[in-house]
């Protein structure tokens, strides 16, 4: 029987501080290879205790296993995962904590804070439901674990949808971003050390500088954001817009091919200005998947900087313990992962950032397409309302005139709205400087590989 068999929940809650964050690292077997004094004083268990065990060890009964369905799910494909877990202390009581699991080379990487912002809540609420689904599964079904799980799991997609996420990715880099913001408000200044000197100080100063890169980028992306989902708005109230003028135009064309025996030029003109309607509205259904690939780049963006802010917030927590004589210069030798795993984020976030940037210029290229087409429209629509009114087709034709009016104005306000948001994004376009970011990891790096040494 191990450990955590032999723990019984007390019901007793510990509360951890903004400034705490857990560390431990595992092979891939899930066995803790390493953990930091918080993750040591929370749990209860001593270091050799944690050491070699599944981390299970800490897993609380309550906790459905949709959650780490979901996290596994992630991490086999080679990404990091996150979640809202409640982990249980040897001694009964337990703890919430938002943890994050990262993919090594011979392993994984999880660093782990506190809840703190109110999605957590709705969440708690959330796990009862799924946990309620995974029993049901099991007892009305006869279910094994793994399908369990999985019934979990669904269960938790479906509760997302209803709290207005479209996937578990979108809700993940919600879930992370809005709690390392939430954090750093509470512990900004918490590791700060002026009197560090020497190689400890260059790891402190190099942590620094790297989180003030990062928030700048955080910054920029939230403005990107948000101008990209009224771009996603925007296009969809004007493609809605050109489809009704495309039908209109449509209506036109076949009326005008009544009265094409007295009036042939105007059955022409009609089939001519019927094509850049078409193709305006062919170019705004072709930005559909552009801004859903734009969209899912600036998630999994902004999912990877706060990953990394996160990442660097711990180095920098290692590195105050030992500034404190709370931890020994020996204990830096967990940094070196923590910066593998923060340069693989600035690594993906580079390309994510080409991605991005990449799109921008495809949407914009996309609306003046569009743009263009209604322009050309336009003129042909002139020459057909002078030639209705020549050949005398009002009776005919008159009352197809004004919805086309109508939707031709609209479609343009439109069109006038969407180029204003492309000089806005054109302006907005997300700068990333690799070798900054990979400048201070570098630093960070062999000032803790210095600082081991130091007596």
């Amino acid at each position: 029987m191990s450990l955590s068999e032999l723990t019984v929940p007390g019901g007793t809650e510990q509360v951890i501080g903004p400034d705490e964050l857990f560390f431990s690292t595992t092979d891939r077997r899930g066995l803790i290879r390493s953990g930091n004094s918080v993750f040591v004083r929370t749990s209860r268990f001593s270091l050799d205790e944690l050491t070699g065990a599944p981390h299970n060890i800490v897993r609380h009964p309550d906790m459905p296993a949709g959650v780490f369905r979901l996290m596994w799910d992630r991490l086999l494909a080679g990404r990091p995962a996150g979640a809202y877990v409640q982990n249980l202390a040897k001694d009964g009581s337990h703890y919430w904590v938002f943890a994050t699991m990262t993919p090594l080379a011979e392993g994984f990487l999880s660093v782990r804070m506190a809840p703190r912002t109110e999605l957590f809540g709705a969440v708690k609420r959330m796990y009862r439901y799924a946990a309620d689904a995974e029993r049901a599964a099991a007892e009305r079904d006869g279910a094994n674990r793994r399908d369990a799980a999985l019934a979990g799991m669904r269960q938790l997609e479906h509760l997302l949808g209803e709290m207005g996420f479209d996937s578990h990715d979108d809700f993940l880099t919600e879930a992370l971003a809005t709690e390392v913001a939430a954090r750093d408000r509470l512990a900004s200044a918490a590791y700060v050390r002026p009197r560090a000197q020497g190689p400890i100080a260059e790891v402190l100063t190099g942590a620094g500088a790297l989180e003030t890169l990062l928030a700048d980028l955080v910054e920029r992306l939230e403005s990107y954001r948000v101008l990209s989902d009224r771009l996603v708005r925007s296009s969809t109230r004007v493609l809605d817009v050109a489809r009704r003028l495309d039908r209109a135009v449509a209506a036109a064309q076949a009326a005008s091919e009544r009265v094409a025996d007295t009036a042939p030029v105007l059955r022409n003109v009609a089939r001519v200005m019927a094509t850049p309607t078409r193709t305006a509205v062919a170019a705004l259904e072709r930005l559909v998947p552009r801004l859903a690939a734009l969209r899912s780049d600036v998630t999994d963006l902004r999912f990877r900087i706060a990953l990394a802010s996160l990442h660097n917030d711990m180095v920098a927590a290692f590195a105050a313990e030992v500034v404190d004589g709370v931890a020994p210069p020996t204990s830096l030798s967990e940094v070196p992962p923590l910066c593998d795993a923060v340069h693989e984020n600035v690594l993906e976030m580079s390309a994510k950032a080409q991605q991005v940037n990449g799109a921008l210029r495809e949407v914009v290229a996309g609306v003046a397409e569009a743009g263009e087409r209604l322009a050309e429209f336009s003129r042909f629509l002139g020459q057909w309302r002078i030639l209705v009114l020549r050949h005398r087709a009002q009776d005919a034709l008159g009352d197809l005139v004004r919805p086309i009016d109508e939707e031709f104005a609209a479609s343009w306000d439109g069109m006038e709205m969407l180029r204003a948001l492309g000089r806005e994004f054109e302006s907005s376009a997300v700068p990333f400087d690799v070798g900054a970011l990979a400048a201070q990891v570098t630093r960070i790096r062999v000032g803790a590989a210095e600082s081991r040494y130091v007596p």
